[in-house]
C-alpha cells in the first residue's frame, strides 16, 4: 500500500470513529472492520423469520401476510434462502395441512347437522310420566233424524225427502263414497258443517273423566265425520266455535295432565256408548287422521281390549338445534298454515286438503275455512272422490314432508275379545280398556351441540396449521381493512414517485 493511500485510509477511519487499537496495522484494522460488518449484518432487524423481497406489489403484499401472521408454515415459504426443492416441500405440507382441516371441518359439521342427535333408553319406572290416552269415539251415523224438523226449521231449510236424504249421507261421508254424494244445492256448503253439528246423536258426555268435569271433553271436525274427544288437550283447535271466531290462541300446557300411576302395570279403565260407534286412542296433544285404525262397536256388546303404551321423549337441551339437525319439531315450532301448533297429523291433514284445493279449487266442509277459498259443493266432493288416489289416505305422504313430533307418546289397541249380552234390555255396549305401560322409555338426547363442533374444529386447526381464532382475524383483517389501505398507500407513493419525476 502506498504512503498516500494508507494516509486516506486512517483519516477515513478517524471520520467514522473507528480508532486504531494500540500497536494495530492497518491490514488488522481493515480485517477486523470486515468481521464486525459481518456480525452486524448477522443480527436480527425485525420480529420473526427475514423474508424475501418480490417485485409486484401483490407479491409483496402476500409475503408482509406469511411472514407477520400466525398461520404455521407460512413464514417458511417466504424465507429467503431457500432451495426450490425445499419450497416445494414446505408449500406441500402447509397446503396438505390445510386439506386435511378443510376435510375434517366437513365430517365435523356433517354430523353437527345430521348426527347431532342420539336415542338412549331409561328404564327407570319411578321417573316415568305417561300421560292418559285421549278417546275419541265417532258415530256411525252421525244425523239424528229426529232432530231434522227443528234443524231444518232453524236455517229456512225446506224439509223435503231430497234435503234429509242429503244431510243423512253427509253425516256419514267418507273418501271412499264422496263420488256417490247426491247432487243437493238448496244450502250453501258453507254452512254445512253448523248444521250437521246441530244434528249431531247426542251420546252423552264425560265417559271417561274420574272427575265430574272433563276439561278437555269436546265435539271435533274430523275426516271422519264429527266425534267426541276426551282427554286431549288440543281437541280445541279442530272444534267448529274456534274455527267460526277464527280463533288462533294457543292453549298452554297444563302441568296437571292426568298422568299413569307407572307402580301399577296394569291399568284398567271402562267407558260406554248408547249407540253403534268407532272409536280410537291417541296422544293428549295430537289429532287423528283418516288412516287411523278405528275399533267398531255395536249395541248389546261388552268389548275388552289392551293398550299397549310407547313414548319418545326430547331432552330440553335438543330445543337449541335447528328442526333439520334434531329431525323433530316442538308444538310451538309451528310452520303449519291452518293449525296454531304444530303436530304430525295436523301437517299430514293440511298437506292432504292442499291436495284437495288445489285439484277441486275448494276445501270440504271438514277443514278450517281459509279466505279467498270457497267450501266445496255436492259436485265439489265428487271430484274430491275422483282424487282419491292422490290423497294418500293408507299411505306415507312423503311429499308432504312432515317431520315427526318431538315428545310423542303412541298407543297400539289389540282387540282381546267380544261378549254378547243380548239377554239384557239395553241398546248400549260396554268397552273394558286394559293399558300395559312400557318398561322403558326412549330419550332423544343431544349427542353433538355447538360447542363440541367448535372445540373439534379449534383442536383440527391448532393440530395441523397452529391456528386460533385470532388467527382466522387475521386472515380476515388482511383481506379487507388492511388490503384497503395497503392499496391506498400504494397509490399515494405512486402519485409522489410521478410529481418527483416531473
Amino acid at each position: 500500500m502506498t504512503k498516500k493511500s494508507a494516509r486516506k485510509t486512517l483519516e477515513t477511519t478517524l471520520e467514522k470513529n473507528e480508532y486504531f487499537c494500540e500497536n494495530e496495522i492497518l491490514p488488522d484494522l481493515q480485517a477486523r472492520q470486515r468481521i464486525t460488518r459481518r456480525e452486524k449484518s448477522a443480527y436480527p432487524t425485525m420480529i420473526g423469520l427475514p423474508s424475501i423481497n418480490p417485485k409486484s406489489v401483490a407479491g409483496k403484499y402476500f409475503v408482509k401476510f406469511a411472514s407477520s401472521g400466525t398461520l404455521h408454515g407460512l413464514n417458511h415459504l417466504v424465507a429467503p434462502n431457500k432451495h426450490p426443492f425445499e419450497r416445494f416441500l414446505i408449500l406441500f405440507f402447509v397446503v396438505g395441512a390445510l386439506v386435511c382441516l378443510i376435510v375434517l371441518s366437513n365430517i365435523f359439521w356433517d354430523r353437527y347437522q345430521n348426527n347431532a342427535t342420539v336415542i338412549v333408553m331409561d328404564n327407570n319406572k319411578d321417573s316415568f310420566k305417561i300421560p292418559r290416552w285421549s278417546l275419541f269415539v265417532c258415530m256411525t251415523q252421525t244425523v239424528d233424524p229426529m232432530k231434522m224438523t227443528d234443524v231444518f226449521k232453524k236455517y229456512d231449510i225446506k224439509d223435503t225427502p231430497e234435503a234429509r236424504e242429503f244431510f243423512t249421507f253427509l253425516g256419514t261421508v267418507t273418501y271412499e263414497n264422496m263420488m256417490e254424494t247426491p247432487i243437493y244445492d238448496k244450502v250453501p256448503a258453507n254452512k254445512w258443517l253448523e248444521i250437521l253439528y246441530d244434528l249431531k246423536q247426542d251420546i252423552g258426555s264425560n265417559p271417561l273423566s274420574v272427575k265430574p268435569f272433563d276439561p278437555y271433553e269436546t265435539w271435533i271436525v274430523t275426516e271422519r265425520g264429527l266425534c267426541l274427544v276426551s282427554r286431549n288437550v288440543f281437541a280445541v283447535y279442530a272444534t267448529l266455535n274456534y274455527w267460526k271466531n277464527d280463533n288462533w290462541t294457543t292453549i298452554p300446557i297444563p302441568d296437571d295432565l292426568q298422568n299413569y300411576d307407572t307402580s301399577i302395570d296394569n291399568l284398567i279403565e271402562n267407558f260406554n256408548t248408547p249407540f253403534d260407534a268407532t272409536f280410537t286412542v291417541s296422544d293428549p296433544f295430537e289429532l287423528i287422521t283418516y288412516d287411523i285404525s278405528m275399533i267398531r262397536t255395536h249395541s248389546k256388546k261388552i268389548y275388552r281390549n289392551t293398550i299397549f303404551a310407547s313414548q319418545i321423549q326430547t331432552k330440553p337441551n335438543v330445543q337449541e338445534l335447528s328442526i333439520r339437525q334434531r329431525k323433530c319439531k316442538f308444538f310451538d315450532d309451528g310452520g303449519l298454515k291452518t293449525w296454531p301448533v304444530y303436530t304430525k297429523n295436523m301437517c299430514i291433514i293440511e298437506c292432504r286438503m292442499k291436495v284437495i284445493q288445489d285439484n277441486c279449487n275448494c276445501r270440504p266442509h271438514f277443514a278450517r275455512p281459509i279466505d279467498g277459498v270457497n267450501t266445496c259443493n255436492a259436485t265439489q266432493l265428487r271430484c274430491i272422490g275422483n282424487i282419491r288416489k292422490k290423497l294418500f289416505l293408507y299411505e306415507y305422504p312423503f311429499v308432504c314432508k312432515c317431520i315427526p313430533n318431538c315428545n310423542v307418546v303412541s298407543y297400539q289397541i289389540k282387540n282381546i275379545d267380544e261378549t254378547s249380552i243380548e239377554q239384557m234390555n239395553v241398546d248400549a255396549n260396554a268397552v273394558t280398556m286394559s293399558t300395559e305401560l312400557p318398561q322403558i322409555i326412549y330419550y332423544r338426547s343431544l349427542l353433538y351441540g355447538f360447542t363440541d363442533l367448535l372445540t373439534s374444529i379449534g383442536g383440527a386447526a391448532g393440530l395441523f396449521l397452529g391456528a386460533s381464532v385470532l388467527s382466522f382475524v387475521e386472515v380476515v383483517y388482511y383481506s379487507t381493512i388492511h388490503l384497503f389501505f395497503y392499496i391506498k398507500e400504494n397509490r399515494w407513493k405512486s402519485k409522489k414517485t410521478i410529481k418527483i419525476s416531473n
